[in-house]
């Protein structure tokens, strides 16, 4: 009885046993035919679409975002989520897997304002934010001179001429920015004995001579070349009279250009002007003129108007209303920036395939302030530094979303009693990385913006 128990307990699980193996060779199989692809696609970066809403696709490609900052070692936050950190060697990170939508994109560091922006990301494709600089929270500034009437920085950038009023007139200081020292060039009596001599303006000829105008002096004009050890100081040579048909001119590598009576833009050469187009300006009478030059681009300002003549045009074009201060080119040569009383602007010179994607010859709108905007500068070529008011302030040129702007420093923050709310003058050393700002009579620099 007992041998037959055990046989018929010994049939049952081999029974069993076969069946099971056999469910779950089936259920194997089933797993793997699904699984495998399901493995294949996800290692190609097909992710579902979740959430699921009607008319969006079922499962997609990811994409990814790509950020590159300074200063390094930055956290990169997607919808408010940590996701990486910017390496030590590069300042650079990339978040993968990122389904096709919008997000919000923060790039924080301890001690320094943050940078947000809203970016799309696609399907199959890298976004890309590679020009992000994080700006510091607080920005130590220092007096350099108290007593200062006027501040003139020269055309390399390298040097900044003070003038200060004195016991017995008026003096004239230079202060070099890569040695920060200050040095006196020359006071009212190197122009006069006269006790009664003033002040009455100056200029920069170039970055090696300084062109100064006085009152009641036995001479009005004088120049300075800082370049002699000491400056060398003396009366300017009788000045040549413009030709009546010159309204404008300028210099470019040692050639010599000029906007003419009759419209056109000539060069001049050994055997006399020659047009460089047959492009022609209408002019108006007792207008003021300027001329700027930049790459193959001829820019005709008339009064607070800008016209354009571009590559290749048979005619100028007018492309900027109320012109506040003259075009400045950036550093990469490739687009100019336009400012009126309370716009900003960047004039494209060339293709820009980076942020912002422009055409040549576009003109992108940057910001729109309620105080006045001066002083504008080329922070870099992706960075416009400017005051706005009293405030300076820095802009990224990314119109993707809302552009970054952060504010620096007031000068009612750092200044005496009774400077509060001027319009600073400020000048950006972009070699030396630091603001110098004039106001109230007293000339600050910051520390180098690294």
């Amino acid at each position: 009885m007992k041998i037959l128990v055990n046989h018929i307990r010994w049939k049952y699980t081999f029974s069993m046993s076969r069946r099971l193996r056999t469910s779950l060779f089936i259920f194997f199989i089933a797993v793997f035919a699904i699984g495998a692809p399901a493995l294949v696609l996800y290692a190609q970066g097909y992710r579902l679409n979740l959430p699921f809403e009607a008319g969006k696709k079922l499962v997609v490609m990811t994409g990814g975002l790509f950020v590159k900052t300074s200063p390094k070692q930055a956290n990169v936050f997607v919808d408010n989520k940590l996701e990486e950190q910017t390496d030590f060697f590069f300042g650079s990170a990339l978040v993968e897997n990122l389904l096709p939508r919008k997000y919000r994109v923060e790039v924080k560091k301890i001690g320094y304002q943050p940078w947000v922006k809203n970016l799309d990301i696609s399907e199959k494709q890298v976004t890309e934010a590679s020009n992000i600089i994080l700006f510091p929270g607080k920005l130590e500034i220092s007096t350099v001179e108290k007593n200062v009437e006027g501040a003139l920085i020269s055309p390399d950038n390298s040097k900044i001429a003070l003038r200060q009023p004195q016991d017995t007139g008026w003096n004239l200081k230079l202060y070099d920015i890569a040695q920060n020292i200050t040095v006196k060039l020359a006071d009212q009596n190197n122009f006069s004995t006269n006790k009664g001599a003033g002040f009455k303006n100056w200029s920069w000829a170039d970055a090696k001579t300084l062109n100064v105008s006085i009152t009641g002096g036995p001479a009005p004009d004088w120049t300075i070349a800082i370049d002699k050890n000491p400056a060398r100081i003396a009366k300017a040579g009788a000045a040549n009279a413009t030709s009546t048909i010159e309204l404008a001119s300028q210099k470019i590598d040692g050639a010599a250009y000029y906007f003419g009576q009759d419209g056109f833009i000539y060069k001049k050469g050994p055997e006399g002007p020659v047009k460089t187009s047959m492009a022609q300006l209408p002019v108006k009478p007792n207008a003021d003129y300027n001329l700027f030059i930049f790459d193959d681009y001829y820019f005709v300002k008339i009064d607070s108007d800008l016209f354009a003549l571009k590559p290749g045009s048979s005619s100028f074009e007018k492309i900027y209303d109320n012109l506040a201060a003259e075009p400045r080119l950036s550093p990469d040569g490739r687009k100019i920036v336009l400012t009126s009383g309370s716009e900003i602007w960047v004039y494209f010179l060339k293709e820009n395939s980076s942020q912002p994607r422009a055409a040549a010859g576009e003109k992108v709108f940057i910001a729109r302030f309620s105080e006045k905007v001066a002083n504008c500068n080329w922070f870099n070529s992706d960075y416009l530094i400017f005051t706005a008011g009293d405030a300076v302030k820095i802009a990224e040129i990314d119109n993707r979303d809302k552009i970054n702007i952060v504010q620096l420093v007031k000068i009612s923050d750092i200044a005496a009693d009774g400077q509060n709310g001027q319009t600073p003058l400020m000048f950006w050393s972009g070699e030396q990385k630091i603001i110098f700002l004039f106001s109230g009579n007293t000339f600050y620099k910051s520390k180098p913006i690294q």
